[in-house]
């Protein structure tokens, strides 16, 4: 999954504490991060390992990205 380069080593249990609006996402599209618990798992692997249909991924990568992308930038 691409990613801008701040989220490419956070964990997917770190990433949805800080936004919920991914976990809605990815339960959308029936990947239960948001309900399993583990806190290993990097972000960015998620939909590469639970989406077997390059159509999906690439659906549900958009989907994040525009999630993404429309957050306020934080000021160091």
């Amino acid at each position: 999954m691409r990613l801008p380069v701040k989220f490419e080593k956070i964990t997917i249990s770190a990433m949805l504490a800080e936004h919920p609006r991914i976990g809605e996402i990815l339960t959308k599209h029936h990947i239960d991060c948001a309900t399993c618990g583990s806190s290993s798992c990097l972000f960015k692997n998620v939909i590469a390992t639970h989406t077997y249909d390059r159509n999906k991924a690439i659906m549900i990568e958009k989907e994040i990205n525009e999630y993404l992308s429309s957050l306020p930038t934080k000021n160091p």
